[in-house]
């Protein structure tokens, strides 16, 4: 009996690709593109392994790796573009069990989901020599490299006091937009407040900007 596998990306394509990669080898019963209906289908469909990207929408990345902990005995595997050993570092301790770059090759891929499956671990060699040469003490403005370049862009311009339309009109973006992404700020390192916004931004060498008069 094959291996059952639930694909998660915020970009259809990236799923069509997924799912023609894995299923010569894997029965791939679901494919979804934001994170809570993906939780909602894996406590349903109770795969052996989730397949997931990192940034997603409703539900980030790694908030459905530790929802999925608890909720299902499904072992997870990130397929990502992070190629930065902060966002692995932070992967794995939410609980996946493989961490596999989208530049790897499609064998790479397979034989890592099939090691996951089969019980054991697999991180992507590129990223496992980063691992090894990031130190747990690492100074704590590391953190910074959690957030895409939009995010640090509206969280320094939220530790500067900018309202939101502020914001919006210095990165000619609409309001819609930064809001969305200071709520994923907000979901992704667990900031509830401007104040404690302000705070991870100074802590992380992310210096406010000067408001013009």
């Amino acid at each position: 009996m094959r291996p059952r596998v639930i694909l998660v990306d915020d970009q259809a394509m990236v799923l069509e690709c997924l799912s023609v990669l894995l299923g010569s080898e894997f029965e791939v019963v679901g494919a979804f593109t934001d994170g809570a209906t993906a939780l909602a289908a894996a406590r349903e469909l109770q795969p052996d392994v989730v397949a997931l990207e990192l940034e997603l929408p409703t539900l980030g990345g790694l908030d459905l790796l530790r929802a999925l902990q608890t909720s299902s005995p499904c072992r997870a595997v990130v397929v990502t573009r992070h190629a930065d050993p902060q966002w692995a570092h932070s992967a794995l301790a939410a609980g996946a069990r493989g961490y596999v770059l989208k530049d790897a090759s499609p064998e790479e891929l397979v034989a890592g989901v099939r090691t996951v499956a089969a019980g054991g671990s697999h991180v992507s060699p590129a990223i496992e020599a980063l691992l090894k040469g990031t130190s747990e003490t690492a100074p704590r403005r590391r953190g910074g490299n959690l957030l895409t370049t939009r995010q640090r862009e509206i969280l320094v311009r939220v530790a500067s006091g900018m309202a939101g339309k502020e914001i919006a009109g210095d990165l000619g973006i609409a309001l819609k937009t930064v809001e969305f992404h200071k709520a994923r700020i907000s979901q992704q390192l667990g900031l509830r407040s401007r104040a404690a916004m302000t705070r991870y931004a100074l802590e992380h060498g992310l210096a406010p900007l000067r408001k013009r008069d």
